[in-house]
């Protein structure tokens, strides 16, 4: 800023005198006292104000010191108003100097100057553009031997090397280095520190995007030897320092010596030593000493290191507030966070790295040059998540925040590689979890461009290959193209060729090839080309560190190669081997049921394939650790996933131990299956969520269980073994504990086991339980009765392609069910579907129950597959001799036979807490939105029993009061009444539940089939878990519902009446499909008047089942067989 002569006018003279006094201001400002800095500005724009006769040059000049004033000040306090104002100033002065002007040259400088401050702070590109053309702009108007042209250059190659940085234009980064170069060689050895430390820090931003380690060395020897050009106290030796510490750092990264890594703490320590808390560089000193940490204790494993960096991120976010780098060190806190949660297993971590990765977004707008780096290391935090807790959102978001990162990347930046490699791998994740084939294509698009931007020699082009050979191999698993099969294949041998002994990343390359290798081999191959597969499993477990968490993949890897060679040659070791390898590869707990899961199901294949004895215990252990991973997985999503995907895993395993003759272990397994597939599809619930509802004691060991897996899990995903086997083992034994707890709880006997037969057999006590399968292999039933073994009934006319074909014709028969007018053609097609059934399968069944099953006796149906979308109650001949099961057994159904021995047991309960005359609910849901009448106080009480109804037609409340009788209580709740709120406390108060609104089913989820309400609907789920809260669930519900039609996409078909069921009603009558209002009226009419006459008077649930068939004989004259037959008993 210099002084502007001003003319001899007088009026002027205040004037000249007040520009001094901003002058001395300034200059006093920069030294360091803000509040002159004030003064200054406000003199100048004082002087501005007054100045009318100035003469261009001079009110030009007063223009760019005003704006150089602003910029300090902005520098200094943030305040975008003084760098929006310095912008304006400077473009009046360019304004008033045209080219040709002998002072433009200062104030394209100036302005180019302010251009690189607002880019560097909010990353704008058009701002970096024009700060290049202006200092090209200047460049070119100043003479070669003027003394500020070097100073000129070097801002001009500041801002090349900061385009560089932004956008990996190679061109930038040379021409920058071309400049600070011609600098050093022009300077003076007093004058040379300053360019050699910025050509230092240009070589090693093109090491960074390009890793030439060429560069590397260069940058090292440059400001080493800037730094012996400087005295001890010179002003510049931080930065220089700095410069140096982050070339051995970063020699460190790439060549692993410990002393580059020392000699980088210790200089940053040096630099941070030289900055007070006030000093700009302060925070910036903190969070390099913090990176150089990091990284020490990645490599020596101290937590010491950990906690002191992070310690070092967090004073740096305090001291950064409001400045323009406070992004970079959220960032860098945030990253460290989630290395501390993937150490210790503290999800609070992992939730503070989302959030500081979350608030430095907010801080890198759109156009900022940082924003991709922190929605690539956001989106790291959230795969950390859905790893941890399977939430698909959390995965999807990660996906989001890479393609935004992706999108604003060009084709040729150096870093647009690393971004397709992380959204490819996000995608193998996906696919993993949920078998879309479309990700896992996606996927394998994204790697292939990742490889194609990489250079040969690049450092990161392995992994990529190896991830593309993962890929190509999945997809040759799932479609059998023997061409991935060989690109997987040749993509593996390059990136293992790039993985010299000793690399830490060369076990995967040896796992991926073996896996490779024996998708190749086939049960008809020379034997001797498992050999190979041997040889690179081998290889891969001798180059893993004891506790490494690839050994877990190796191990059952080895399990799988030894079984099958098992299988080849019946030799006993082999087997032996196969056996022990299998436990190894479960040795830390729940990090191990996954890989162990997968090497199980191939042995189920195997076993199979080699029609072997085996397959009975392989899928034993498949299910068991199925139940396991269902278990440990915490997003209700992935659960419900596994458990679908896995559904016939069951029904396979009940054929096989039928084909091997042990029919009790065929029931086990199969309850075990269906309790995972109810529980998780139906009612959307762990069996953790059960525990957690048994009180203080349960929500306790459902959170030690819960914490002790993950530590399990944690010590799994290790990549080195430095935490003792003995911890491990430690782990274990407190979870083994912790489950031997549960265990003793009431309802939990068999947590994380399959029920024994003995237990089950308890379902019969009342009748016969008949189990009706149909597997891949073969049909089959097994009536389980009271005593004895389980009696198996052979299926043999029967095949699962036709079970499927008579359950699509009879979703087809039944879809327009309701039609007043059902014609004789679809009732000609229902009645022989039935006979068909009935020869098929029923009747079979009813020659085994006759000899010990008196006629007029109660059965249960318990079918599976596709089976649960036929009417077996129904099956019988209709035409000639009228022979059909109701008229020789009372038919019930249940989804598992644990749910209807606990729902006996708690009939027994509350028959004997309630009287003969037990009160009597009924409600009816008839949800039509409308303006709410209900009154503040509470309309239902303990004592009082409610009918439910949103419109004002109440024909089915009369009916039910005309056939109940007297002494039982019914409140009527109507219209607005019926709310969410008093059909919840409706079903925790009252033993009998009548539902009469239209139902809304979702087969897909049937946990969100509901009811709707007058204000809002509710769902199977909220029932299922409001039941789980009550200590005496309802006895009874009647849905007297209409609903869609049973879907047929699905592997099991889950009706309304079976899911309430399910969600904890003992006993319930209902439809399986649509059916007209008034026929729904008339049977639900003549049920209760069945339930008043069988029970004498007493209204018991224990004769639901009996009434029923009594009040379907009643009204069968008049209503078709299709409606008829649509209603069923399920339960006790």
């Amino acid at each position: 800023m210099s002084k502007l002569p001003i003319s001899g006018d007088p009026a002027l003279q205040g004037i000249d005198e007040l520009l001094q006094r901003a002058h001395k201001l300034y200059t006093k400002a920069l030294q360091g006292d803000p509040s002159d800095l004030d003064f200054a500005i406000a003199h100048h724009r004082g002087a501005l104000g007054v100045i009318s006769n100035l003469s261009s040059d001079g009110y030009s000049e007063l223009l760019g010191d005003l704006a150089n004033a602003l910029v300090v000040r902005f520098q200094q306090q943030g305040s975008r108003a003084d760098l929006a104002c310095a912008m304006e100033c400077h473009l009046a002065g360019l304004a008033l100097r045209p080219i040709g002007h002998p002072m433009r040259v200062i104030t394209l400088v100036d302005f180019a100057t302010a251009l690189l401050i607002r880019f560097k702070e909010d990353g704008t590109l058009n701002d970096i553009h024009l700060a290049i053309d202006n200092f090209a702009a200047a460049l070119s108007l100043c003479p070669f031997e003027h003394p500020a042209r070097c100073a000129l250059i070097m801002k001009y190659a500041s801002a090349l090397l900061s385009r560089f940085e932004c956008c990996g234009d190679a061109e930038d980064a040379e021409r920058a280095i071309e400049q600070y170069q011609m600098v050093v060689d022009l300077s003076s050895p007093h004058e040379r520190p300053a360019p050699l430390n910025k050509l230092s820090n240009a070589l090693q931003s093109r090491f960074q995007q390009f890793h030439e380690l060429n560069d590397l060395e260069l940058s090292i020897q440059h400001s080493s030897a800037a730094l012996h050009l400087l005295p001890i106290y010179h002003p510049d030796r931080l930065q220089t320092l700095r410069t140096l510490a982050g070339g051995l750092f970063e020699r460190f990264r790439q060549k692993g010596d410990t002393v580059d890594l020392e000699t980088a703490r210790r200089y940053y320590q040096a630099v941070l030593d030289l900055c007070s808390q006030e000093h700009p560089c302060h925070a910036l000193a903190l969070n390099n000493l913090a990176d150089v940490l990091l990284a020490r204790f990645k490599h020596q494993g101290d937590p010491f290191d950990l906690d002191l960096a992070i310690g070092h991120y967090r004073t740096a976010c305090i001291h950064s507030e409001g400045q323009p780098d406070q992004g970079l060190h959220l960032d860098h806190l945030g990253r460290a966070q989630l290395l501390q949660f993937r150490q210790c297993g503290d999800m609070a971590d992992l939730h503070r790295a989302i959030e500081n990765h979350t608030l430095a977004l907010e801080l890198h707008p759109l156009g900022h040059q940082r924003r991709p780096a922190t929605m690539a290391a956001l989106a790291s935090c959230l795969d950390a998540r859905f790893e941890q807790q399977g939430e698909l959102a959390d995965l999807k978001t990660a996906l989001n925040c890479y393609n935004d990162a992706l999108a604003l990347f060009s084709q040729d930046h150096p870093r647009r590689p690393i971004i397709l490699n992380n959204i490819a791998s996000g995608l193998e994740m996906y696919f993993r979890q949920y078998k879309d084939l479309n990700e896992l294509n996606r996927c394998i698009t994204y790697y292939r461009e990742a490889l194609e931007l990489y250079p040969a020699t690049h450092v990161d082009r392995p992994v990529t290959l190896t991830g593309l050979a993962c890929a190509l191999l999945s997809r040759f698993e799932l479609l059998g193209d023997e061409f991935d099969l060989d690109q997987a294949s040749l993509h593996c041998v390059v990136a293992l060729d790039a993985r010299p002994l000793g690399h830490p990343a060369r076990p995967v390359c040896l796992l991926t090839m073996a896996r490779i290798c024996r998708s190749r081999f086939l049960p008809w191959d020379d034997p001797k080309k498992l050999d190979g597969v041997f040889e690179h499993l081998r290889a891969a477990k001798d180059a893993c560190q004891p506790g490494h968490s690839l050994l877990l993949d190796i191990h059952a890897e080895l399990s799988m190669i030894y079984f099958l060679r098992y299988l080849l040659f019946q030799h006993s070791m082999d087997l032996k081997e196969a056996l022990g390898y299998h436990e190894l590869s479960m040795a830390f707990g729940s990090g191990g049921i996954w890989v162990a899961f997968r090497a199980s199901l191939y042995w189920v294949q195997s076993a199979e394939m080699f029609r072997h004895a085996s397959a009975v215990d392989a899928y034993r252990t498949a299910l068991r650790l199925l139940d396991r991973c269902v278990t440990v997985a915490k997003a209700p999503e992935l659960r419900q996933e596994l458990t679908k995907r896995h559904a016939e895993l069951m029904l396979d395993a009940f054929s096989a131990a039928i084909r091997h003759r042990q029919p009790d272990l065929a029931v086990e397994m199969l309850e075990q299956g269906r309790l995972l597939l109810w529980t998780q599809v139906a009612l959307h619930r762990s069996i953790l969520d059960d525990l957690r509802s048994c009180g203080e004691q349960g929500v306790r060991l459902a959170d030690d269980f819960e914490q002790l897996n993950h530590q399990l899990e944690r010590g799994w995903r290790r990549q080195s073994g430095r935490e003792s086997p003995h911890h491990h083992r430690d782990l274990q034994k407190q979870r083994d504990a912790v489950i031997a707890q549960i265990r003793r709880l009431d309802g939990f006997s068999y947590f994380l086991m399959h029920p024994s037969f003995a237990d089950i057999q308890r379902a019969a006590i009342d009748g016969p339980v008949i189990v009706v399968n149909a597997s891949h292999h073969f049909c089959n039933a097994i009536i389980i009765f009271t005593t004895g073994q389980p009696t198996l009934v052979p299926l043999p006319k029967v095949t699962l392609a036709d079970v499927a074909r008579l359950a699509a014709s009879f979703h087809d028969i039944v879809r327009y069910s309701g039609d007043p007018d059902p014609g004789r053609d679809r009732e000609r097609r229902l009645i022989d579907l039935l006979t068909e059934l009935w020869d098929l399968v029923v009747s079979p069944v009813v020659d085994r129950l006759l000899p010990h099953t008196p006629k007029g006796s109660r059965i249960w149906w318990c079918p599976t597959g596709k089976f649960t979308a036929l009417p077996l109650h129904a099956a019988g001949l209709y035409q000639s001799i009228e022979l059909n099961l109701s008229q020789l057994y009372i038919s019930s159904y249940t989804p598992t036979l644990s749910s209807l021995i606990k729902s006996r047991r708690i009939k027994s309960s509350t028959t004997s807490r309630r009287s003969s005359f037990t009160p009597f609910l009924t409600n009816f849901l008839k949800g039509r939105k409308g303006k709410s009448s209900m009154p503040s106080t509470p309309v239902l009480a303990s004592s009082t029993f409610a009918a439910i109804c949103s419109n004002e037609r109440t024909e089915d409340i009369d009916m039910l009061r005309k056939v109940l009788p007297p002494t039982c209580t019914m409140t009527r709740i109507t219209g607005a009444n019926a709310t969410h709120e008093h059909v919840i406390r409706a079903i925790r108060e009252q033993p009998w539940i009548h539902f009469a609104s239209k139902a809304e089913p979702n087969f897909d989820h049937p946990f969100k089939s509901h009811f709707p309400l007058h204000d809002k609907p509710i769902s199977m789920l909220e029932i299922a878990q409001t039941l789980s809260e009550v200590e005496r669930p309802p006895e009874f519900a009647f849905l007297s519902v209409s609903h869609g039609s049973s879907g047929t996409e699905g592997h099991e078909t889950m009706h309304f009446p079976h899911a309430l069921h399910m969600a904890g009603f003992q006993s319930v009558v209902g439809t399986m499909w649509a059916v007209d209002e008034e026929v729904t009226r008339r049977i639900a009419s003549a049920f209760y008047h069945s339930v008043v006459v069988e029970s004498r008077g007493v209204v018991n649930c224990a004769n639901a089942a009996k009434a029923l068939s009594q009040a379907l004989k009643m009204v069968e004259e008049g209503i078709p067989l299709e409606q008829r037959i649509s209603f069923v008993h399920v339960g006790a």
